[in-house]
C-alpha cells in the first residue's frame, strides 16, 4: 500500500481479521504509525475508575508529532520517525471523580516488545498478556501532579498497578475501521477483543526518602474493558473533535465513536457498536444530535447531552479528568430503556501542535534512560 500524499510504503493493512492474532503486535512501520492496548475498568458502587495504555507510538505526543511534520514537509532531511521510536506506558487512578494517581513514561526507541501470534505484549516492566485464556495487565511508573508551575514527576514515589481481567464471554475479536482515509489520510483499525470482563487487582502507590508519603493500597473489584488500535498516520490532521465511549452493562458492551472532520465538505463518522456473548454488531444511527454547551477551564467544549438517533442518551455528565486537548468524563445513559453509565473520552488532537500547549504535555512524561530494567 502506498501512501499518496509521500509515496511511503505503509504496512498492508487487512479489510478484517477475525481471529485471536488480531489482538497480537501489528508491527506497524508507516511514518507517523502507531498501535496501542487499552484497558479501563470501574468500581461503581466506590467511584473508582482505572485505566491503562501500552502504545508503540504514543499517537498524541507533541515530540512525535513535531517529528512527523517536519518529515511531511522536508522528507529528504528528515529520518521518518516510527512507532517504535515513541514506546509509552500511560496509567490513571480516578477517586470520587477526581485523578488520584497517574503516570506517563516514554521509554527508548525499540523497547517495546511483543508477539505477533498472541496478544503479549512489553514495555520496560509494563506487560499486558494472556494467559490461560485471562488477561493479565502489569503497570509501573513515576506519578505526576499538576502544579502552578506545571506538571511535576514525583520523582521519591512508586505507582503500581497490577490487574486480572476474566472475559465473560468466549474470545470473539472484532476487527475494523474507525475512522476513514478520506478524513485522516491513513489507514485505522479498531479491534474489539474483549469488551467486558470481570476485574481483580491492586493499586499501590509507594515512596522512597525522608518526604515520602505512606504507602497506599487500593483492592479493586469491578468490571473491565479492553480494546485495541493501529493505523498508518496520525489521528488528529482532519479532524476537529473526537468523541469515544463505552457503557458496560449486565450482560453487554455498547461502544461508540463519534467525529467530526475539519473539512466541512466531508460528513461526521458514526459507529456504534453493541457486544454481548453472541458476537459484536453495529447498530445503525441516522443522526447524531449533541448540546456542545459545555466547557472545561481550558475552553474545551463538550456535550451537555448527546443522542444516537432514539437507541443511546448521554445526559448529566461528570468531567473527571480535564487536559489542554482532551477530557474524560462519566455519563448517565439510556440504552434502549436500559439505565447505565458511560466512560467517556473527548479530544481535539489539533491543539497538540500549538507549540506552547505541546511542550507543557511532554513536561508530563518522564523519560526513561535506555538501562535495563
Amino acid at each position: 500500500m502506498r501512501n499518496a500524499e509521500c509515496g511511503i510504503n505503509e504496512v498492508p493493512l487487512l479489510e478484517s481479521r477475525e481471529s485471536q492474532a488480531a489482538d497480537a503486535w501489528h508491527a506497524v512501520t508507516a511514518p507517523g504509525g502507531y498501535e496501542w492496548w487499552y484497558f479501563d475498568a470501574e468500581d461503581v458502587a466506590r467511584d473508582i475508575y482505572v485505566a491503562g495504555i501500552l502504545l508503540d507510538g504514543f499517537v498524541f505526543h507533541p515530540g512525535y508529532l513535531r517529528a512527523y511534520s517536519r518529515y511531511l514537509k522536508h522528507p529528504t532531511r528528515h529520518r521518518p520517525p516510527v512507532a517504535r521510536d515513541y514506546p509509552c506506558a500511560y496509567f490513571v487512578v480516578y477517586e470520587r471523580g477526581k485523578i488520584a494517581h497517574q503516570f506517563m513514561t516514554q521509554y527508548p526507541p525499540g523497547a517495546l516488545l511483543a508477539a505477533k501470534d498472541r496478544p503479549d505484549v512489553q514495555i520496560g516492566p509494563n506487560r499486558f498478556w494472556r494467559e490461560d485464556g485471562t488477561l493479565r495487565l502489569k503497570l509501573t511508573g513515576t506519578p505526576w501532579i499538576l502544579t502552578g508551575m506545571g506538571p511535576k514527576t514525583l520523582t521519591g514515589q512508586r505507582l503500581e498497578g497490577d490487574f486480572t481481567l476474566v472475559p465473560r464471554s468466549a474470545e470473539t475479536v472484532h476487527e475494523r475501521t474507525f475512522l476513514s482515509r478520506a478524513m485522516t489520510g491513513a489507514e485505522h483499525r479498531w479491534v474489539i477483543a474483549n469488551p467486558l470482563c470481570d476485574v481483580q487487582g491492586s493499586i499501590r502507590v509507594t515512596g522512597v526518602g525522608q518526604d515520602a508519603p505512606p504507602a497506599k493500597e487500593i483492592r479493586f473489584t469491578g468490571r473491565g474493558y479492553h480494546d485495541h488500535n493501529y493505523g498508518t498516520g496520525p489521528l488528529g490532521p482532519g479532524l476537529a473533535r473526537w468523541i469515544w465511549g463505552r457503557v458496560l452493562l449486565d450482560d453487554r458492551v455498547v461502544t461508540f465513536h463519534y467525529a467530526r472532520p475539519r473539512d466541512p465538505a466531508l460528513s461526521d463518522e458514526i459507529h456504534l457498536v453493541e457486544a454481548n456473548a453472541a458476537g459484536v454488531r453495529d447498530t445503525p444511527v441516522a443522526t447524531v444530535t449533541a448540546d456542545w454547551s459545555k466547557k472545561t477551564p481550558l475552553l474545551l467544549a463538550y456535550p451537555a447531552e448527546l443522542r444516537f438517533d432514539d437507541v443511546l442518551c448521554l445526559s448529566s455528565p461528570r468531567v473527571i479528568d480535564s487536559a489542554p486537548f482532551y477530557m474524560r468524563l462519566v455519563y448517565d445513559v439510556i440504552f434502549n430503556g436500559e439505565k447505565g453509565t458511560c466512560l467517556c473520552e473527548v479530544a481535539y488532537p489539533h491543539r497538540l501542535l500549538w507549540p506552547v500547549l505541546g511542550r507543557m504535555i511532554e513536561m508530563s512524561i518522564e523519560i526513561r534512560n535506555p538501562k535495563p530494567e
